[in-house]
């Protein structure tokens, strides 16, 4: 009778004394429930869905169809986190269910699961999986993209998740400094591993300065229309050793050994009265260009170097309307894999346009957009997809 009392006093969403600690739920639209137990422990959680509708152009390989139509769950995802036993000891969990969300290969839905802890305001460590802290434009959280895609420089020279730990500070000596700092040490081969490979690592660090003032800069547009200007300029590097996937922590994995590839980054963000500029420039190096591959007989696997940028602007109108383009550029050095040259060659320039319309922020928006990829200086040859959804978190 206790038990049932106790459960249904936690539903209305009161407090129940429990070791004379004060257990609370609350929840909001966008935030999900949370429950917070004081300084000894919190829970929340949240969901996510994306509904989305894909009109893509078909490949010569379909004959007569044009157009290639894809209805359906773009991505689910769930989130855990919170603190305990000390209000600056935090975790979270994130789970990712959706088809699309199984790339690579993958076997489990785990896609974040880490600890942080925050000892001092100049050091704190953050140890699990979750993204490598590299580039601006590959951390920005999913549900806070103004476009359906990253853009491919991203995807092909940057870092993803991996296994490891970040030492770092977000107010560097001083609780109004405009500096922040992280270096880190992962596997380097990405997540999901089920086999093992040649001992190697992921090392990188990365500095940022924001000289006018704090920014959310891991969040895509101006949407708060902010009345005064916000800069934040970053830049990193990272070396992986011994990696044997082919895009240095995804994509496929070489049979016949491993590369070192060495990665660069310069990232800036600017935001002002509704108007939010980013831009990046990426590029990524590889020790060798082939590695003799395990089968029989012997081919050569190629290892894929490159470099590129993006550059990203968008305007929130009032009501809460916004406009957003994007221009993006490959490049692909001679001697690198003659597929990827190719396909820099025919596909290497992008363009992208978008309306998207916020109902409450990036928790709950509809978008559309157009990503044109063409040959480098033409428009001939043109590879598009279009893309309209509804993008939700509770």
């Amino acid at each position: 009778m206790r038990s049932s009392l106790v459960l249904v006093t936690l539903c209305a969403a009161t407090t129940v004394a429990v070791a004379d600690e004060a257990i609370k739920w609350t929840a909001a639209p966008g935030k999900g429930a949370t429950l917070d137990a004081g300084d000894a422990f919190s829970l929340n959680l949240r969901s996510r869905i994306n509904l989305r509708y894909q009109l893509h152009g078909a490949p010569p390989s379909m004959g007569e169809r044009k157009f290639d139509q894809v209805v359906g769950i773009g991505t689910v995802r769930v989130w855990f986190s919170g603190h305990v036993r000390d209000p600056r000891l935090t975790y979270m969990l994130q789970l990712a269910l959706g088809q699309r969300d199984y790339r690579d290969g993958a076997v489990s839905p785990v896609f974040d699961a880490f600890i942080d802890y925050k000892a001092h305001r100049d050091l704190s460590v953050k140890v699990g999986q979750f993204f490598v802290p590299f580039d601006r434009l590959r951390t920005v959280r999913e549900f806070a993209l103004q476009l359906a895609d990253r853009p491919r420089p991203v995807s092909e020279l940057t870092l993803d998740r991996d296994v490891g730990v970040t030492l770092y500070s977000d107010r560097f000596l001083d609780d109004k400094s405009p500096f922040a700092w992280r270096v880190g040490a992962f596997g380097g081969g990405g997540t999901n591993l089920t086999t093992g490979r040649e001992p190697g690592g992921l090392f990188v660090a990365r500095v940022e300065v924001r000289p006018l003032g704090t920014i959310d800069d891991d969040s895509e547009g101006d949407l708060e229309r902010r009345p005064a200007p916000a800069v934040a300029l970053g830049a990193a590097i990272a070396h992986n050793r011994n990696t044997n996937r082919l895009r240095s922590t995804t994509g496929s994995t070489f049979t016949g050994g491993t590369t070192d590839y060495t990665h660069y980054a310069l990232d800036a963000v600017f935001k002002w009265n509704g108007l939010a500029v980013q831009a990046e420039y990426l590029k990524k190096t590889s020790s060798r260009e082939t590695i003799p591959s395990a089968a029989d007989p012997m081919v050569l696997e190629y290892t894929r170097a490159g470099s590129g940028f993006v550059f990203q602007a968008s305007y929130v109108f009032d009501p809460p309307i916004e406009i957003v383009g994007r221009y993006s550029r490959l490049y692909a050095p001679g001697g690198t894999d003659p597929k990827w040259i190719t396909e820099v060659r025919n596909l290497g320039q992008e363009i992208a346009g978008g309306v998207n319309y916020y109902v409450a922020g990036h928790q709950l928006k509809l978008q559309a957009d157009w990503i044109v990829r063409t040959p480098r200086d033409s428009f001939a040859g043109t590879d598009h997809a279009l893309h309209a959804q509804l993008d939700a978190t509770f």
